[in-house]
């Protein structure tokens, strides 16, 4: 949808460093019971970097890299995959995904390439004519990190990780000249001398090691029209969680704009309530695909787990109190005015309109699209279904009146389909 520039919140500032921690945050969540993997590989990554004599300027990217590089990672069951095996078939997918979704945003574009191939072996990085040997080996030292951390998490747990630092050693430095580049390793093998490079990979030191590097001197920043941008970029990666999720994130954000916009609400506020549309799910890539995907009604369990996914959206995006309202609202998505919602359960006047609007663009929608369980709903059915939550004070009745006058249009917004 193109963005009339006049209605740009535009006094919105948002420092770089918190936006890329944010995102890193919403990455990790598909982390489900281990949410720190991203926050370990930036750490060992940037220590590696230190210990190989790499500057300072180039410290700070590779730490960004490590945060980031499993952001073409939405799905539970692929995670699983990447944090278990040292290789394996169809790792690559993974990386041209994240290269892509950073590529086509120009603040952190530099990282596409290192994201690209870090699962690369070094044996190929070195024979590629067209890659540029700083970036075959700042792409192998995040594939380092990355081994690094997935030979060593298992045993954070039970704070057990320096009993097995000889085998992780010597099983990484088996692969240098194959896998890794023999000067990353040389590095990897002095620091595995210190006790404390693996202690600080325990959960207090990491969220130390993250808070420091957040306030590193860096003074790039995105208004606007970057944080919209970005925001479409975390829709992607939500909505590519499930093939049943695919354009829900873009649907609800274009279904919630449109009603907001015919009932006659200012364009900053349509504007911030479609974001807000884009981010409401950010929590659900902490949900197991296996509850997503479920042709079954959810356990008791299930549905607890399920109840937690708008909480960890206002989680995440509390790192940017510059869209607090827009925080709020998307958190919101399953607040009814009865108070019967959750996670809240927020009633009457504290529950803002523009929450309640997104909440019945997120129903809207999920009626309107395929599930495992079911074929897609007509519109009218979908209406009917609005109406009778609205009567029953579990949806804003003001709200599904503006949908129902508007169906066929509601309808197009919510499948992303052209007018």
């Amino acid at each position: 949808m193109p963005v009339d520039r006049v209605a740009l919140p535009d006094a919105l500032v948002i420092d770089l460093r918190q936006l890329v921690m944010t995102i890193a945050s919403a990455v990790d969540l598909v982390g489900v019971d281990d949410v720190l993997h991203g926050r370990r590989v930036g750490l060992l990554a940037r220590e590696l970097a230190i210990a190989t004599g790499l500057g300072e300027a180039d410290q700070v990217m590779l730490y960004d890299a490590g945060l980031l590089h499993d952001c073409g990672v939405s799905s539970t069951r692929v995670h699983r995959r990447l944090v278990v095996d040292l290789e394996w078939e169809g790792a690559g997918e993974h990386c041209l995904r994240g290269a892509a979704l950073l590529g086509d945003f120009q603040p952190l574009a530099h990282l596409a390439p290192i994201v690209r191939h870090h699962h690369t072996r070094w044996q190929f990085l070195l024979n590629d004519p067209e890659l540029p040997p700083e970036v075959a080996l700042h792409a192998n030292l995040i594939h380092l990190a990355d081994r690094i951390d997935v030979l060593a998490a298992p045993h954070h747990a039970e704070n057990g990780v320096l009993a097995h630092v000889g085998r992780i050693r010597d099983r990484l430095a088996a692969e240098s000249g194959r896998l890794f580049a023999p000067r990353l390793v040389d590095a990897f093998v002095a620091l595995c001398e210190g006790e404390a490079f693996w202690l600080a990979l325990q959960p207090d030191s990491v969220h130390l090691y993250q808070t420091e590097m957040e306030a590193f001197d860096d003074p790039r920043t995105i208004d606007w029209g970057g944080f919209r941008h970005c925001a479409d970029i975390l829709a992607r990666i939500i909505d590519a969680k499930s093939s049943y999720t695919e354009r829900h994130s873009r649907g609800v954000a274009r279904l919630a704009r449109h009603v907001a916009e015919r009932m006659g609400l200012d364009p900053v506020t349509c504007e911030k309530i479609e974001v807000a549309g884009l981010l409401h799910d950010i929590g659900k890539l902490q949900v197991p695909d296996e509850i997503i995907e479920g042709t079954t009604a959810l356990s008791d369990h299930e549905f607890d787990i399920m109840k937690g996914h708008s909480y960890g959206t206002r989680q995440v995006l509390r790192r940017l109190p510059a869209i607090d309202d827009i925080a709020r609202w998307a958190a919101y998505h399953h607040e009814t005015p009865d108070g019967r919602g959750y996670p809240y359960h927020l009633r009457g006047d504290a529950l803002p309109l523009e929450a309640r609007i997104i909440n019945v663009a997120d129903i809207f929608q999920a009626l309107a699209q395929a599930r495992p369980y079911r074929e897609p709903l007509a519109p009218a059915r979908v209406i009917a279904i609005l109406e009778e939550r609205a009567e029953a004070g579990r949806a804003d009745a003001t709200v599904v009146a503006a949908v129902a006058a508007d169906l066929d249009a509601c309808h197009r917004a919510a499948l992303c389909a052209e007018s």
